[in-house]
């Protein structure tokens, strides 16, 4: 499991335990100028920053991280981390605020720079073997919204017929444990395509159901799967999407029962949290390191 408050707080009481961690994670214990790159610094007196010899400039292991400029200290973002890694279903800024002694805006600040951080490179490779996808649609009834909200939802430009205006998600799910989610502007095969072409090998089994924004991707996979859900095939023996519909339930249990709401702007944001959690669930004693060595880079 995620590393529990109790060794959040034996293991960093203070605001030089969490730079001594950071700079181990980041440095190796070698000080690199974030400017120059230069090895060659000297540490000041009574501080826990650095000079530069190559560009006489001063520094921190903070410069480029989410940490960067931040008057909280750092034992209370570390708190945070452990919070919201050991929140199955999201934890909401006013339950964090009160777990920190910190006001909601501050809160929801930490929250939505650890959700940044949270967000996955490029760098994992494609999906492969038995790879599931599947859209869903996240909001309420466009009746249950204000005046002024429907209005700017037209003014958007992003499209929410169908589903009572809900905001389509697309997910793809690798059966060896990872997971992929984005907004879509439109849930139709223009923007639904691309996203698994670049996500998905050519080589992998891909499993969807009957809806038209997954025609054509036989030409592209080794094996593409539909099930036809409306004759009620959910299953064709080992292919089938309840793994990702399983996610989908997860999820909106999250936004739904935590967040309660959540704006079009930010969530890709809250898509990103619960993708990283996913991800990471099974690099159990790896996985605080893991975030944290995620956070001391450039975000």
């Amino acid at each position: 499991m995620v590393m529990n408050l109790l060794e959040v707080i034996t293991r960093f009481p203070n605001q030089e335990t969490c730079i001594d961690h950071l700079e181990a994670l980041r440095w190796h214990n070698k000080p690199q100028c974030p400017y120059c790159k230069s090895e060659q610094s000297s540490k000041r007196v009574g501080t826990q920053r650095y000079q530069c010899h190559g560009c006489n400039s001063a520094y921190s292991v903070l410069v480029g991280t989410i940490f960067e400029s931040t008057k909280l200290e750092l034992p209370k973002w570390f708190l945070a981390i452990s919070l919201i890694l050991n929140a199955k279903k999201g934890l909401s800024s006013r339950q964090l605020g009160r777990d920190l002694g910190i006001n909601r805006n501050t809160a929801w600040y930490l929250q939505m720079r650890i959700r940044k951080a949270m967000q996955e490179g490029d760098d994992q490779g494609l999906f492969k073997g038995i790879v599931e996808a599947d859209e869903t649609y996240i909001g309420g009834a466009q009746r249950n919204h204000s005046k002024q909200k429907r209005q700017a939802r037209r003014e958007s430009g992003l499209n929410f017929t169908g589903m009572q205006h809900k905001q389509a998600v697309i997910g793809i799910l690798e059966r060896a444990g990872r997971i992929k989610m984005q907004v879509l502007e439109k849930a139709n095969g223009r923007n639904i395509k691309p996203i698994i072409e670049q996500t998905v090998d050519k080589e992998a089994s891909l499993v969807t159901d009957g809806f038209g924004g997954y025609a054509g991707l036989a030409k592209t996979y080794k094996e593409h799967q539909v099930l036809n859900k409306e004759k009620e095939e959910y299953v064709r023996g080992e292919y089938h999407t309840n793994t990702l519909e399983g996610f989908w339930t997860l999820l909106k249990r999250g936004i739904y029962g935590q967040y309660h709401k959540v704006s079009i702007r930010h969530l890709q944001s809250y898509l990103n949290e619960f993708t990283f959690k996913y991800n990471h669930i099974n690099t159990i004693t790896e996985i605080t390191n893991r975030i944290l060595t995620c956070f001391s880079t450039e975000v």
